[in-house]
């Protein structure tokens, strides 16, 4: 018997054209993180014209994580007190949160849980960049979207990911293991296809699609995204996430060739940053 849970590439490329594409500032944005000479001044009086990003960006910069509670007003403000690539990491992640359409159907896809540990990769994927000389930014946003594709899933697939999300509750596995099985592809492959459509930079788009198998087709921005999966599953930078913790790549970790004595020194900050990072997500 067939399994009527399976979905062709091409079902899966229809779906992401349904996909609104995301605001220009925020692709100007997150296409500054791939650039050298960013005009910071005209990026940061673009982003305090959106009234909504700069509410929630301006949450964040106040909140007690950072020591300024009602202290910042401005985006201008929050650039002075936490620099410009902080709040430009904020506005990436506020702008990015709520894209995707709620599905229909009632989901057990918990997306409050999604969002906090795609959360804590991007933080992780940032300070491994940072500690091993890479570009943090790049990182960053790579690690925020790592997983976008199981939100296509659950926007538009989602009676076909019930039963992924079943058969990881009946079987103990993996949800990519899961997805591979249900549905003949998984939610990198997806990921892929969206970041292609959005037209993200090339690394980004390879670092989502083969952040569950390095060995693929190697690049340090992948291996920067596998190794902090891997690391906020260890961090437990979400307790309600029930997907099981993911094989760390040995060839990964020694590919980005770091003192291993620098990432334990920034495990406070990266703490830090998750904490108040994780208040973008709407309750």
């Amino acid at each position: 018997m067939s399994n009527t849970n399976t979905l062709t590439i091409e079902q899966v490329i229809s779906a992401v054209r349904q996909i609104p594409s995301l605001s220009v500032l925020v692709m100007e944005i997150l296409a500054s993180f791939d650039k050298k000479d960013v005009n910071f001044t005209d990026l940061v009086r673009k982003i305090g014209r959106d009234q909504g990003l700069t509410a929630r960006v301006l949450q964040v910069a106040n909140s007690p994580f950072y020591g300024n509670s009602g202290k910042i007003g401005s985006i201008k403000g929050a650039v002075v007190v936490l620099g410009f690539h902080n709040v430009r990491s904020l506005v990436a992640a506020a702008g990015l949160i709520n894209q995707f359409p709620v599905p229909e159907v009632p989901s057990n896809f918990d997306r409050m849980s999604f969002w906090h540990h795609n959360i804590g990769v991007a933080v992780c994927a940032h300070h491994l960049a940072k500690a091993s000389g890479r570009d943090e930014g790049l990182a960053f946003t790579a690690g925020l979207l790592h997983d976008v594709g199981k939100l296509v899933l659950d926007a538009y697939f989602n009676k076909n990911f019930a039963a992924v999300l079943a058969r990881c509750a009946a079987d103990d596995v993996t949800m990519v293991m899961a997805e591979r099985a249900e549905l003949g592809l998984d939610h990198a492959q997806i990921g892929y296809e969206l970041t292609r459509r959005w037209r993200f930079p090339v690394p980004i788009q390879k670092a989502i699609r083969d952040h569950h198998n390095p060995e693929y087709e190697p690049n340090a921005l992948t291996d920067l995204v596998h190794v902090a999966n891997v690391l906020s599953h260890m961090l437990d930078f979400d307790d309600r996430n029930s997907d099981l913790m993911p094989s760390l790549s040995v060839a990964a970790w020694t590919r980005l060739d770091m003192d291993h004595d620098i990432l334990p020194m920034q495990m406070a900050e990266i703490e830090r940053q998750y904490a108040s990072m994780k208040l973008l997500v709407p309750e």
